[in-house]
């Protein structure tokens, strides 16, 4: 009976998450409901069995109602933070149940990157934000398919720079894999570049969505006129595999994207981005920070939402 009702104050913090008033209230009403069911049942010292029988089916009833309701929240956040995790649902929701599962909540796989080592960098930032020219990485380790790895990688983290908007014009030159800075200087001084975009791809682990994904890479900076290296970054990042977790009365089901290997590469390019926007651009990053602050207070307005 103790694990029912925690499970069932489970379920009205996970819905408590939502905008709904209604659901809220309702939520809010049976958590206290079931408080004061649960005082009187210790009343009851389990001597009279059809007492028992009747007070369970009354909370199996609750519960049913307010895991359903759970499963039917839509518009509502992707995330849930609180002591129970972040639990995220396909469906709009964070949990659901049938009669075939059970009751399962869902929790997004976690992502982790490590720090940006910078090796070589400017001692001041660009005057202007400047044009250049990405040519595709080239991949370390042995693989047989090592050229369509390179130019997938390429493209994800050329496409991580654009979406940044890193550069004031960034071309793309997947002719030559894997790139040599002294074959491509050439080339990007006769398109009119200003800088040369390459480099290395050390770590390349596809894990699928049954294991771990890694990914590392090393980003490499030319000034087109003078050809001196102007940036070297090494960037990681893992995106690790956790089976469903299987307890008593539930299951905890670990979402992996659809991707994983793009979406980690994906972010491991747009935080090396992030970083490059900082030098060819700070005005225009100091303004993204405001309007993240901004943004990061912006549900806080509500005095109901304490």
């Amino acid at each position: 009976m103790e694990q029912l009702l925690q499970v069932t104050k489970l379920a009205c913090i996970v819905c408590q998450e939502s905008n709904s008033s209604s659901i809220l209230i309702f939520c809010k009403n049976c958590n206290k409901l079931m408080g004061l069911c649960m005082e009187k049942f210790t009343l009851f010292q389990y001597n009279n069995k059809d007492t028992q029988t009747h007070f369970l089916f009354f909370i199996l009833i609750v519960s049913s109602l307010l895991l359903c309701s759970c499963s039917t929240i839509s518009g509502t956040a992707s995330y849930v933070a609180d002591s129970t995790g972040e639990f995220i649902s396909p469906r709009g929701g964070r949990a659901d149940f049938d009669l075939d599962n059970g009751i399962r909540f869902y929790k997004q796989a976690g992502l982790y990157t490590g720090e940006i080592v910078t090796r070589v960098h400017p001692t001041a930032n660009a005057p202007q934000k400047p044009t250049a020219l990405f040519v595709p990485l080239g991949l370390v380790q042995n693989s047989r398919d090592h050229e369509a790895v390179s130019r997938g990688v390429s493209r994800l983290v050329y496409e991580s720079f654009l979406a940044e908007q890193t550069f004031a014009t960034l071309e793309y030159n997947g002719y030559v894999i894997p790139y040599h800075a002294e074959d491509m200087l050439p080339v990007a001084r006769q398109k009119g570049a200003e800088y040369l975009v390459g480099g290395v791809i050390n770590q390349y682990y596809d894990g699928g969505a049954t294991g771990d994904s890694r990914f590392a890479m090393q980003l490499y900076i030319y000034q087109v006129e003078t050809g001196d290296l102007m940036w070297s970054l090494h960037h990681s990042g893992v995106l690790p595999y956790k089976p469903d977790s299987q307890f008593g009365l539930f299951k905890i089901k670990n979402r992996m994207p659809v991707n994983p290997m793009s979406t980690l590469i994906s972010v491991v390019g747009g935080e090396l981005a992030r970083l490059i926007h900082y030098w060819t651009d700070p005005k225009e990053m100091r303004q993204k920070e405001i309007e993240e602050h901004n943004k990061s207070f912006s549900g806080y307005t509500d005095p109901e939402a304490f």
